[in-house]
């Protein structure tokens, strides 16, 4: 991974943070309902510091890693596309790599 995707940070005010290395898992992360600033240290660091974001619906969840600096590959994720896209998910898994799954808003079902 090289530029952009290689900075595991984030960035709360004019403060960028370094995220620690995640163990390769699968990570439910809950994510703020309306308000963009209710997200919690640790939902920001284990996002910042995921090989890959699998989102509810990519350009919603953009919006919330854009707010804190956060560059990470996202891919969708969501009932429509289970099918398709679980398999991909869990070899990426098995291959050691770090998955951060959110929804829209709240915890991922």
């Amino acid at each position: 991974m090289t530029g952009e995707l290689a900075r595991r940070s984030y960035v709360i005010g004019q403060t960028e943070i370094p995220a620690r290395p995640l163990a390769p898992a699968l990570y439910l992360v809950a994510t703020p309902i309306g308000n963009l600033a209710d997200i919690t240290l640790r939902a920001l660091e284990t996002l910042a510091a995921a090989d890959i974001v699998a989102c509810e619906d990519t350009r919603v969840s953009r919006v919330l890693l854009d707010r804190y600096g956060i560059r990470r590959r996202t891919t969708a994720y969501h009932e429509h596309n289970a099918a398709e896209a679980g398999p991909k998910l869990i070899a990426a898994l098995l291959a050691g790599q770090s998955v951060a799954l959110i929804s829209d808003a709240g915890t991922p079902l």
